[in-house]
């Protein structure tokens, strides 16, 4: 049985088109600040801002073609919702005075706080930090050691 929030309204995703105009919008700008970057320095900025454009794009089309429909609002906290964007804000202004490691260990630990929403438990405590360990420290390996990616 759906819930009542998957249920689709009548009328077209006008919340998506602003979020597709968003999304092209942050896409371009990405690719006009990565043209000061070195090329090997410039590929993921550019590979992820072609994706918002061109993605961007396709919604937009199915907006115009009616192949979209609006849905009711989400349930669940406005305030966890705001408090995971201000922290990946905070996280990005942190990268420089802080590092790398050190930024995404506190971005990663005050995630999962805002997420989870089941009781912490030692255990569930313990997978957390060893999954944040591994994520981490393989995402440092593969910029700093394999894409050659200069990190702060």
């Amino acid at each position: 049985m759906p819930d009542t929030h998957d249920e689709a309204v009548a009328g077209r995703d006008v919340g998506g088109a602003l979020g597709s105009l968003i999304a092209i919008a942050l896409g371009s700008a990405a690719f006009w600040y990565s043209a000061e970057f070195s090329m090997l320095g410039a590929v993921f900025p550019r590979t992820i801002a072609a994706l918002l454009i061109l993605l961007g794009v396709v919604y937009l089309i199915m907006v115009a073609l009616g192949r979209t429909h609006g849905s009711r609002a989400p349930r669940g906290s406005n305030l966890r919702r705001v408090a995971l964007a201000l922290v990946m804000l905070g996280w990005a202004f942190a990268l420089v005075p802080l590092g790398f490691l050190l930024s995404s260990a506190l971005a990663f630990a005050l995630l999962m706080l805002i997420a989870n929403h089941e009781r912490w438990t030692p255990a569930r405590a313990a997978t957390t930090v060893a999954a944040g360990a591994v994520v981490l420290g393989g995402l440092y390996g593969l910029f700093k050691f394999v894409l050659l990616v200069p990190l702060p």
